[in-house]
């Protein structure tokens, strides 16, 4: 007998068969393989478990396959800079590949290479050879990329799940400067909106707080329930059913697929309830719930208690009701908040109600 494969996956990144195409990757890939397009640099945000690794990539991967182009995904939390350097060093087409920029206190060096700091001189603490230069990793980025665009090659920069560390601004200061410069390179980020918005701040990134956003929004509740009744084997009443749980979060519906893949033949979506919530608890809303500020956190409840969700309903439940304005933007800026009806607002989430009910207080 041969066993089937889950479609369904929980693999950051990857969808598998399950994949639900929203047309973001398609929109990003387009323009950046179009000449005529000017769109160097996107931003891909959305909710915590709603598929922007998926989105980032597919883009990464379906580029990496085009002729001429050079991908690069690099990692939030390294030394962004210099990872792309030593990956660029790797090309064939790299032919001085040295890079000299370590400085110490020797008092001695042979080769004459000096180096000027305040009043005192302090000299290069490796021998410089005839053929080794002294470059700033920018200047040296730069003049690898131009190489590389001589080449006839584009170069693609990529970051999962971004966040605000000094390095990370320092590559995107010079990838906004090689843009200016006129040089064939594009940035693809994903992030928590809150993320993103933490370079606003910086006045040498108003490149980066313009560029194109795109949010990961909900899936669209037909493509769910075929892909549920398509992969799963089942009618479309029971894909309806199992839609109406996931409720568009792309991670619930993974996750529900999953186990309803695994579930015995005598058990019911009842019974993979328990297990579905769990997941989703431990994985995905744990971090949501710790990224709120208290005030955040007052608001949810409140929009989770109001009886039909009304504006009306959420302020009278609030300590302050004047401040339901602020955090209002704040939520929907999260992607955590619907306010898709004029005068209503509600948490799309499945079981996030139970969520807070239960692990709301810790």
């Amino acid at each position: 007998m041969t066993l089937k494969t889950d479609p369904f996956t929980r693999t950051p990144g990857i969808a598998g068969r399950a994949y639900i195409d929203n047309g973001i990757a398609d929109e990003i890939i387009k323009c950046f393989l179009d000449e005529e397009s000017a769109k160097f640099v996107f931003k891909i945000t959305g909710l915590r478990g709603s598929g922007k690794s998926v989105e980032y990539g597919r883009i990464i991967r379906e580029l990496k396959d085009e002729k001429n182009w050079l991908v690069y995904p690099l990692s939030a939390s390294g030394e962004a800079v210099r990872t792309l350097i030593s990956k660029l060093s790797m090309e064939s087409f790299i032919d001085d590949k040295t890079v000299t920029t370590v400085t110490g206190s020797a008092t001695s060096v042979s080769g004459g290479a000096l180096v000027v700091s305040g009043n005192e001189t302090i000299n290069v603490q490796k021998t410089i050879s005839d053929n080794e230069r002294l470059y700033s990793e920018e200047a040296t980025l730069t003049n690898m990329i131009s190489i590389a665009n001589k080449k006839k090659y584009k170069v693609l920069v990529g970051v999962d799940d971004i966040s605000k560390t000094p390095d990370m601004v320092r590559l995107l200061s010079i990838i906004g400067s090689m843009i200016l410069e006129g040089l064939r390179v594009y940035l693809v980020v994903t992030g928590l909106s809150e993320n993103i918005e933490d370079f606003s701040g910086e006045e040498n990134l108003s490149f980066f707080k313009r560029a194109d956003s795109r949010e990961v929004s909900e899936l669209n509740k037909y493509d769910v329930t075929y892909m549920y009744q398509k992969l799963l084997g089942i009618d479309l009443q029971e894909a309806r059913q199992l839609e109406e749980i996931s409720r568009g979060y792309a991670y619930a519906y993974q996750v529900l697929g999953s186990l309803y893949f695994a579930k015995a033949e005598n058990e019911t979506i009842d019974d993979v309830i328990p297990d579905f919530e769990r997941i989703l608890f431990r994985d995905s809303y744990e971090l949501i719930w710790r990224s709120l500020s208290k005030g955040e956190k007052e608001v949810v409840r409140c929009i989770l208690k109001a009886p039909h969700g009304r504006t009306d309903e959420i302020r009278a439940l609030m300590s302050n009701p004047n401040t339901y304005p602020v955090y209002r933007s704040r939520l929907i800026n999260k992607h955590l908040a619907n306010a898709d009806s004029r005068g209503y607002l509600s948490i799309r989430l499945p079981s996030f109600d139970r969520f807070v009910e239960v692990w709301g207080d810790d």
